[in-house]
């Protein structure tokens, strides 16, 4: 079942932030010190199941400690900056499977919550009639919305999300450019092109980026 337990989307956060402030940004953490700093005894531990499962937390025997997405999410949720939450956010559940299966389910056509509920409990193996588990699924919808995985119309209706943010079209985008200068290359034809790249890095979309000069190329790796 890959769901949150029992909590609502802010105490989930609360949570991530709790195992990053306990220090599990670098090492092994017990459940109990995380939920210490959390101030949530009981639900941090019923929520590991779910951030193992989305890629926040590695377990290691009885310990955990945060994944590389993990403690980018949890330092920004740490420095209240939910410009940069979000975008972590939607980085980590938009590669979740369970995210994609209800993506293309809400593409046949908008549904209510309650309509959806149902899918969700078939996509999560949660119960919708055990207290935890039903609240957990509405806190999952809550959650993609609010990463914008999901979107959900002023009339209560769940769409797909919108395409990727800029953001996180930076974070998969690794461009590595190199320049190859031989001793008779003009100057200003070196400044035209670090001019030209710094441009398309600044694009909105990634850049692809081929160009040669008289004596310069341009590679991207």
């Amino acid at each position: 079942m890959t769901v949150p337990k029992g909590i609502a989307r802010d105490t989930l956060l609360d949570i991530v932030v709790g195992w990053y402030e306990a220090g599990a940004d670098d090492r092994l953490i017990d459940t109990a010190d995380a939920a210490e700093h959390a101030g949530y005894s009981d639900a941090t531990s019923r929520q590991t199941p779910f951030l193992e499962a989305v890629g926040v937390l590695d377990r290691d025997g009885q310990d955990h400690r945060l994944t590389s997405r993990g403690v980018a999410l949890a330092a920004a949720l740490a420095n209240d900056d939910e410009t940069e939450a979000t975008s972590r956010a939607y980085a980590i559940l938009a590669a979740w499977p369970t995210s994609s299966r209800l993506r293309d389910i809400l593409r046949g056509g908008a549904m209510p919550e309650d309509e959806l509920l149902v899918r969700v409990a078939d996509v999560t193996d949660a119960d919708l009639d055990v207290s935890r588990e039903r609240i957990g699924c509405r806190t999952l919808l809550d959650l993609l919305v609010w990463a914008g995985v999901l979107d959900r119309t002023d009339d209560g209706l769940y769409l797909p999300g919108a395409v990727e943010t800029r953001a996180v079209e930076r974070e998969r985008a690794a461009l590595t450019v190199g320049l190859e200068l031989s001793v008779d290359v003009d100057p200003e034809d070196v400044e035209s092109l670090v001019s030209a790249i710094q441009s398309g890095l600044d694009e909105d979309e990634p850049p692809s980026v081929a160009a040669e000069l008289d004596g310069v190329s341009l590679r991207e790796d």
